[in-house]
């Protein structure tokens, strides 16, 4: 049985990690550039930007991951890298959703009433629901299952990771 071509280029990853590097790069930047109040006996330890550092470190090394798979997946499918991509990942029109459902998620959901975990709940379910169906996954009861599984259970490590882990108290 052979292997069948990826789905994504290598060309679109080796772009895709050239993105998270550089987004990862200004994370680390920017966190490096907070205030780590010495004069109130603040360490590099106790320092807000430890964790956007962190993060942003790890999106950096994901990215490189990305590009080296992306090579790797090029040689084994005889495939150029530097090729252009015909391959169309997503339409404009499921970007323009996406973008809008984010927007909706933090500008008007968050902060506004509704409790963090319920916003955030609402927001995956709808969001995995629109995005299976739209890439042919399956419809029905067991769609919708699937996406509320994700939508309980993103919703309860997030709140629970913030709550109890950074101490973080949410809206």
């Amino acid at each position: 049985m052979t292997d069948p071509l990826p789905s994504v280029s290598p060309r679109t990853d080796v772009i895709g990690g050239l993105v998270w590097i550089v987004f990862g790069a200004v994370l680390v930047m920017l966190s490096w550039q907070m205030d780590r109040f010495e004069s109130q006996g603040g360490t590099l330890w106790t320092a807000p930007g430890l964790w956007p550092g962190i993060i942003g470190t790890l999106i950096a090394l994901l990215g490189g991951v990305l590009i080296l798979r992306s090579l790797g997946r090029a040689r084994h499918f005889g495939l150029d890298a530097r090729q252009p991509d015909d391959t169309v990942l997503v339409s404009g029109g499921q970007f323009a959703l996406a973008v809008a459902l984010i927007f909706i998620y933090a500008l008007l959901l968050v902060g506004r009433g509704l409790p963090f975990w319920l916003a955030t709940m609402g927001f995956v379910t709808l969001f995995v629901y629109l995005f299976r169906r739209a890439s042919g996954g399956p419809s029905g009861g067991r769609a919708v299952a699937f996406a509320l599984t994700c939508g309980v259970v993103t919703s309860a490590v997030v709140s629970y990771a913030f709550e109890k882990l950074f101490y973080v108290r949410l809206p």
